[in-house]
Formats: structure tokens, C-alpha cells, sequence
């Protein structure tokens, strides 16, 4: 005993001394023998953590990406087996469609099955994936895009309805909140078959309170209403998503649990994104009294009707508000963060080394890059137009990289939805009001 207690000291350094050549023998293996020594970074991300935790926690990781990127090039090693790349052949290469057993799947660390087990259209594997997409995917066609353009109108009407209730009496109030309001309201008559009523009620339902916090209590009240509207049938008049799902679903296509766990994640991806998209993009409108102006022109001298400003065909032909939410869409797009693939077993070209590498895009410091848009900093929807439009040529203008719906078979399935509301949402509030 005694003799341990006089040789502590000793094997106490003995211990940090081994424990600091260990950290220093795996930080040069990280830095210059790892299979991915070859590609540039941030080398204080390579050899510890605690930076890139910092930065998720204050809500700047993306920030520091771009920055990567400004400083290394397209390519970037922004963690010890991580990559990062803002070119657009990478959409192709990491998201696109490829031979079976050569595609990039999803990092299972970022997506999780449902709290019911089931698997989401998100979390699922390519073969489950292509099931519950080939069934869902009906009730997000051109054709059932036209059957649900009331539902668009009906709560978009009440938008307008609430807010000139509140401008008529000179108060001010919160334009994204509302617009989050409608948002959701839509996405639930579409989904669950009735309204959260945000707007009627001008407040947020607490199922949308729970929104980021993935609770039981609100998976609990999405399969309730889920199983509410399953229980009506295909109800044909309604021509929302559960009527597609009841038409067309058979012993090939989804479970219940599926159905519940897929109607939980297109709520909140139906709706937080839209009215993120519509929140940034006006903020930089009234950053720009200009483009605002030439905004409400364009709307107001080719939209002579209430109406006219509700429909979907209408709003789909006017140039620059198509221009507005594009440059809306890169300056802030809904889902910035980088989208997480792995390398396939094996490699793939240019990355054979680094099978089950993860890999993806930074949408937000791709869009912002200096390498793909000219003044990427500076709101210019006419970039997005033709001369003969009234555009103008910025070089460089990489289109390529500019995929905010996703890209490849697992791309948006929404987004033809996304669209209609984006177009109509903000073409009423320019016809209706003076920011």
C-alpha cells in the first residue's frame, strides 16, 4: 500500500505522458497520413471537436463553413472524416441518380425513424424510400396541385384578412408569425383533412409549438388526426393527401405506422420551410424599397383582381416575383444546412479512398458563394431574368448549384406545392399592402 502511494506521483505523469503522445501520434495521423489528409481544411477542426461544437451551439456553424470555403476552395475538410463541397457537379455526384449499390445514402446520424419505429419518407432506405414516395408522390402532382388551389386561397384570403384587421387599426404585428400562421393551417387541411386554425385564432397551436422538439405529445397528435382523416376514407371531394393515400394505397404500398410517421414530418416540412422562404425573402425586400417597388408594380399592373392574385396560374406567369423568390431562395434558403451522405461502400470517382466517408452540401455557403454568384452578399432578383426582361448579366452565375428543392430521387416532393404558395401568398400581400 505504502509503496503504491509512492509511486502515484510517478505513474500519474507516466499517465498524462502517454496521454498527450497519443493525441499528438493521432493528430499528425489525422493531419498528414488519413485517407483524407490530401483535401484542405481548418486543421484545429481536424484534431478536436470542441470548435465545431462551439460553433453548432451559437448557431454559427454554417457561417464558419463558408468561411472554409472562401479560404480552401470547393472542397473542404471541415471535420477529421468529413467532407464538404459547394461546386455544382457535386449535387450529380452525391445526390443524383446512380447504378444500385453505388448511390450515396443517407448518414443515419442525422436521419431518424419516427417515434412509432416507422420509417420516414426522411429515414428511410432507397427501396422503402421509392414505396412510400411512388404512393405519396400522387397527391403532390400538377393535377392535384389544381384540385387543392382552394385550400391555398381559402386560408390565403384569411391571411390577408387578419393583417388589414390589424393595419386598419394601426398596430403593428409580427409578418412572419402570420405567415406561419397560414403556412401551417394549409399544410394541415392538406394533410390531417382540418385546420390547425393559427389564423382564426391568430396564435400558434401547440402542435406547432412543438415543432422542433420531435415530443411524443405531438407525434401522439399527428397520428391521432391522421387516423381521424383515414377514418373519413378517400373522400374524393377533398382531393387533400390522405384522399391519394386511400385511392391508391394497397399490400405494396404503406403501413399505418408509415402513413402516421410520413404525415408527422410533411406537416413541418410543409410548413416551416414555406414560411421561412417568405419571411427571409420579404425582410430583404424591405431592406430594398426598390425591388419592393417594382415588386408591387409588376403584381398590381398585372394582377388587376383580387382574384387574379390568388391564382396559381396568374402568379406563375409574372417574371420578377418569380425573380424575388428565387434570389429569395438563395439568400435564404429554408434548409442551409449541409445535407449528409456517405461515400458507397468501395468509393466513387474522384473519392475511391473514402468508402462510408460522409459527405454533402452546404446549401446556405454554396448559395453564398463568391465562387458561384457574383456580389453573392447583395438581394438581385434580376440576375434570375433575361435581358429582354428586364435582367442583367452577372458572371459568375452558376445555376447548376442553385438546387433548393434538393436534387436526385430524393429531392423535394413538395415542391410544386412550395411553389404555388410562395407565388400566391406573396403576391397577395403586395397587392394588398404597402410595406
Amino acid at each position: 500500500m505504502l509503496s503504491f502511494f509512492h509511486l502515484f506521483p510517478e505513474l500519474l505523469l507516466l499517465a498524462l505522458v502517454s496521454g498527450v503522445a497519443y493525441y499528438v501520434a493521432t493528430a499528425i495521423y489525422i493531419l498528414y497520413f488519413h485517407p483524407l489528409s490530401r483535401f484542405p481544411g481548418p486543421k484545429l477542426w481536424l484534431i478536436t471537436r470542441i470548435p465545431n461544437a462551439r460553433s453548432l451551439a451559437n448557431g454559427q456553424l454554417m457561417h464558419r463553413i463558408r468561411q472554409f470555403h472562401e479560404l480552401y476552395g470547393p472542397v473542404v475538410r471541415w471535420a477529421p472524416n468529413e467532407l464538404s463541397f459547394i461546386d455544382g457537379q457535386a449535387w450529380k455526384d452525391i445526390y443524383g441518380h446512380h447504378p444500385a449499390g453505388r448511390d450515396f445514402p443517407r448518414n443515419p446520424l442525422y436521419y431518424n425513424r419516427a417515434i412509432n419505429g416507422a420509417h420516414t419518407i426522411l429515414s428511410a432506405d432507397n427501396v422503402t424510400h421509392t414505396r412510400i414516395r411512388k404512393l405519396i408522390s400522387r397527391g403532390f402532382s400538377e393535377k392535384a396541385l389544381q384540385e387543392q388551389e382552394s385550400f391555398i386561397k381559402t386560408y390565403t384570403r384569411l391571411l390577408i384578412e387578419k393583417l388589414q384587421v390589424h393595419a386598419q387599426a394601426g398596430r403593428s404585428v409580427d409578418i412572419g408569425e402570420y405567415i406561419q400562421f397560414a403556412t401551417v393551417d394549409i399544410a394541415g387541411d392538406l394533410i390531417f383533412g382540418e385546420s390547425f386554425d393559427c389564423l382564426a385564432r391568430e396564435e400558434a397551436h401547440q402542435w406547432v409549438k412543438r415543432i422542433r422538439q420531435a415530443s411524443r405529445q405531438r407525434f401522439a397528435f399527428s397520428s391521432a388526426k391522421t387516423g381521424k382523416r383515414l377514418a373519413l376514407g378517400e373522400a374524393p371531394h377533398r382531393s387533400d393527401l390522405i384522399t391519394y393515400i386511400c385511392r391508391y394505397n394497397d399490400d405494396k404500398g404503406m403501413s399505418r405506422e408509415e402513413i402516421d410517421a410520413t404525415a408527422d414530418i410533411l406537416i413541418s416540412a410543409g410548413s416551416e420551410t414555406t414560411a421561412t422562404a417568405l419571411t427571409g425573402t420579404l425582410q430583404y425586400l424591405l431592406r430594398n424599397p426598390e425591388k419592393m417597388k417594382k415588386l408591387q408594380d409588376e403584381i398590381r399592373q398585372s394582377l388587376r383582381t383580387v382574384e387574379a392574385s390568388l391564382s396559381i396560374h396568374h402568379t406563375a406567369k409574372l417574371p420578377y416575383l418569380n425573380a424575388v423568390l428565387l434570389e429569395g431562395l438563395r439568400m435564404c434558403p429554408p434548409a442551409p444546412s449541409n445535407r449528409p451522405r456517405l461515400v458507397p461502400e468501395g468509393g466513387a470517382p474522384g473519392l475511391w479512398e473514402l468508402g462510408t466517408c460522409p459527405v454533402g452540401i452546404p446549401v446556405w455557403a454554396a448559395f453564398r458563394s463568391a465562387q458561384n454568384f457574383a456580389q453573392p452578399d447583395s438581394f438581385i432578383p434580376e440576375r434570375w431574368m433575361e435581358p429582354e426582361e428586364g435582367g442583367i448579366s452577372l458572371y459568375p452565375h452558376d445555376t447548376t448549384v442553385f438546387q433548393p428543392f434538393s436534387y436526385g430521387p430524393r429531392n423535394c416532393i413538395g415542391q410544386r406545392l412550395g411553389w404555388a404558395e410562395l407565388r400566391v401568398i406573396m403576391a397577395s400581400l403586395m397587392w394588398q399592402f404597402d410595406m
